[in-house]
């Protein structure tokens, strides 16, 4: 951290609301401080821009597009969004201020986790991922740096900076996040959706699980390379005695193939709850007795918490400084001590906040482009920082601070009002004993009468209640809660994809509203997730069948190729879950298409005739064609000499052509009685005849002196005999 002195920042009061207390973090794009708003007295956030980037068009936008995606994902796992601010000058975000850890820090001072507490952080991750991804937000930056553990022992994701809408498709040219956890697919600049997240989610489990990265290089393109090409182990491999469950949830998590993953967050979550049900108690707890329990997770508050009451006097006492500076000509304000912590007191039992029955969340700041824990250092610490001064100065002691003195007055001109209403003097004459009985019983009927109208209004029917959130709690036992309060409700069901059966999915008009306890209400209880009916695929073409599954809200899942005598190329033979089959919106349908009729062995022709070739290819599902008829000296004639194709195999009805064998050329035999041989010979030779040679006397001359045959015709490449002398 940037020590408070060194920065000129500190102390200065943005758009005379945020005043700056201490700087947290500093990064490439903006810096963040811990800051006080003045107006609500509460500590938060505030990211800056810094002024280099904040005449920049693009970053701008990008900077506010952070501030819109994340201000409109609200919930206890989001880090959320308090303000924002773009000016010619400057622009910041102003974001609640958490106390705590990051999980990077949190791995780093504990080693691991153990399996218990890997499912319950990765639960409360998924759940925050869960509400952007219902938006069709990614996050594209999921990494333990982002994930925030506060000292309430609660859990929130942080930084949708990189975030954008997952209709868009984003692609990305450069990388985006962070190499360590980026999925294949964004390593390869191809679109990103939920399932990159997932990846991410896949990589964070892991490193929980074992305490180190899947993947390790000197670069981050040779991290990439790696995303892209390599498997991820197996945590069990590092980890002896982890569960088979959880080796194939970093599988199925990290899987190279973005359908083969858990299609969302919420997908993920349903999973992870059913493999932390499905182990036993040794297998969740294997380790704790050096890494601990749930408790161990949450990090030691290093600070109080104010209450609100207290904020409300700190409010006044800044109020009254200001007054009093004001009315002595002074201009400085002395600041409230204690005023650098504005949070609330939490009455929830810590380790409650990390079970599994909560929907409950985790805090922590966000730093310049990636979130960073926010300190949890006080103000005091800050101001007592000998290397800054601050514009403070403490105001004399008076007899009567002005507040005081105001309230004196206001109480003397109350009295002096009450006082002047008492008459002087009786203007009319008493009234008889008669009247006074008739004023004392209506003076009773209206004492009773406002009585019955306060407690109606009060404590009866008739009080104001606040309705309480009931999601998760079965609809017959919430209906008696409001029963025992007075509060008459009854039940609608509704379709619900998180929540089981039975459940109450919430309430018309909705918790935290304000009604009388008359009125009543209505509860929404679940009948569990709207089921769809499998569509019969048989028989239509692939993308008629994938748009069939589309319009009943299901998905194409994996497709299979095969090989069918009857079915045309490219048409559904069959699904899985069969036909009629009702599954929860988004499953998955496995579909078998065909690649039409089987491939043939190609049969040799050699030897046969026309008509036993044609045979033999119609009898191997071929069909034959004769290319022409050739001389030929080895191929007697009228068999086949040579085919295309010469074999292998080809589509069923695939036409073979064969060239039919005329057998050998007939020529000439001319007459080489008195040549000398060397020109017998190649004459001979050139007309394609064999020649045998006898030598007559030794053959000294080297004269033909008869041949055989000595005329006529012969077969090219038969062979002439011929005696030399």
């Amino acid at each position: 951290m940037t020590e408070p002195h060194t920065d000129p920042r500190i102390g200065t009061t943005l758009d005379e609301r945020y005043r700056l207390d201490a700087r947290i973090a500093d990064g490439g794009m903006s810096t963040v401080y811990r800051a006080m708003d003045v107006r609500l007295h509460r500590t938060v956030a505030v990211k800056i821009l810094h002024a280099h980037l904040a005449s920049d068009p693009v970053v701008l936008e990008r900077f506010a597009s952070e501030a819109i995606i994340a201000a409109g994902l609200t919930h206890d796992n989001i880090v959320g969004i308090r303000d924002h601010h773009v000016s010619g000058t400057t622009a910041y975000l102003v974001m609640e201020f958490v106390r705590g850890l990051n999980l990077r820090e949190s791995l780093a001072e504990r080693g691991r986790y153990t399996p218990r507490q890997a499912l319950v952080v990765l639960q409360a991750i998924c759940t925050g991922l869960s509400v952007a991804h219902e938006e069709g937000i990614v996050h594209r930056d999921m990494k333990p740096a982002n994930v925030l553990i506060s000292d309430e022992g609660r859990i929130k994701v942080a930084d949708f900076g990189l975030a954008r809408a997952a209709s868009a498709h984003t692609n990305a040219t450069n990388f985006f996040g962070t190499a360590a956890y980026i999925s294949p697919e964004l390593a390869k600049g191809e679109p990103s959706d939920e399932r990159s997240d997932i990846y991410a989610v896949g990589i964070i489990a892991y490193e929980l699980l074992t305490g180190r990265q899947p993947f390790t290089a000197e670069s981050a393109y040779g991290l990439a390379f790696k995303h892209i090409n390599d498997d991820v182990p197996p945590p069990s491999a590092l980890v002896p005695g982890l569960s088979p469950e959880l080796d194939e949830l970093v599988s199925y998590c990290t899987n190279k193939d973005p359908e083969d993953r858990p299609q969302n967050a919420s997908f993920l979550l349903s999973d992870l709850k059913q493999i932390h049900d499905s182990l036993s108690k040794d297998q969740l707890d294997l380790g704790s007795e050096t890494l601990g329990g749930l408790k161990d997770l949450i990090p030691p508050a290093t600070t109080a918490h104010t209450t609100v009451h207290d904020r409300l006097a700190l409010a006044q006492e800044y109020r009254d400084s200001a007054a009093a500076g004001r009315a002595s000509g002074d201009t400085t304000v002395a600041l409230p001590p204690g005023s650098g912590d504005g949070d609330l007191p939490s009455t929830e039992d810590p380790t409650r906040a990390l079970g599994l029955d909560e929907q409950s969340t985790t805090v922590l700041g966000a730093g310049p482009d990636h979130t960073q824990v926010l300190s949890g250092a006080s103000d005091a610490a800050v101001q007592a920082d000998s290397g800054h001064t601050q514009a403070l100065q403490v105001q004399p002691q008076r007899p009567v601070s002005a507040r005081q003195a105001k309230k004196t007055a206001k109480a003397a001109e109350l009295a002096w009002r009450r006082d002047a209403q008492i008459p002087t003097r009786q203007l009319a004459p008493k009234s008889p004993a008669r009247r006074k009985w008739l004023i004392g019983i209506l003076l009773t009927l209206l004492a009773a009468l406002v009585a019955a109208v306060s407690i109606f209004f009060g404590m009866g029917p008739g009080a104001p209640f606040t309705i309480p959130t009931l999601t998760g709690v079965h609809g017959s036992e919430a209906v008696q809660r409001l029963a025992a309060t007075g509060v008459q409700a009854g039940t609608r069901e509704v379709f619900d994809e998180k929540l089981e059966r039975g459940l109450v999915v919430g309430s018309e008009p909705a918790a935290g509203e304000t009604i009388r306890r008359f009125q009543g209400l209505q509860l929404l209880v679940s009948k569990g997730p709207e089921l769809f009916s499998v569509p019969n695929l048989t028989g239509r073409t692939q993308a008629a069948a994938e748009k069939d599954l589309k319009a009943a809200n299901l998905a194409t899942g994996k497709v299979t190729k095969k090989y069918s005598e009857e079915v045309d190329e490219g048409v559904v033979l069959g699904h899985d879950p069969e036909t009629g089959k009702k599954l929860r919106r988004g499953s998955k349908i496995a579909l078998v298409v065909s690649r039409g009729p089987a491939p043939v062995d190609v049969p040799s022709l050699a030897g046969l005739t026309a008509k036993q070739a044609e045979d033999e290819l119609k009898q191997a599902g071929l069909k034959g064609k004769s290319s022409g008829n050739e001389y030929s000296t080895t191929v007697p004639s009228g068999q086949v000499m040579s085919q295309t194709p010469a074999g292998g195999q080809a589509e069923r009805g695939t036409t073979v052509q064969y060239v039919v064998s005329r057998g050998p050329r007939m020529v000439k035999v001319p007459n080489m009685q008195g040549k000398q041989l060397d020109e017998a010979l190649r004459e001979l030779d050139s007309l394609g005849f064999e020649v045998e040679v006898e030598e007559f006397l030794g053959g000294f001359f080297g004269t033909v002196r008869s041949q055989s045959p000595a005329g006529g015709s012969a077969p090219e490449g038969s062979t002439i005999r011929l005696v030399v002398v």
